[in-house]
């Protein structure tokens, strides 16, 4: 038997999760948390610290910063 795929929009998902039984609904919403990242609540300048620190441990420096920024037009 050949199972069919539908397109399915992000807004359609609580719709068809709210068919489900109680049972498999809280499944589904516990393995959500499971998956959450752990800092949810990270403001935007703890993200861009974090990800500037990433890129300083990788060899990203001012001046390369700088290059790449600069405006060429």
């Amino acid at each position: 038997m050949t199972q069919k795929t539908y397109p399915l929009t992000f807004e359609q998902i609580p719709n068809l999760v709210l068919q489900l039984p109680p049972q498999e609904q809280e499944e589904i919403i516990q393995q959500i948390k499971i998956n959450l990242p752990k800092n949810q609540e990270e403001d935007l300048l703890t993200v861009f610290d974090r990800i500037g620190k990433n890129a300083q441990s990788k060899g990203l420096t001012e001046e390369i910063l700088e290059e790449l920024l600069a405006d060429e037009s």
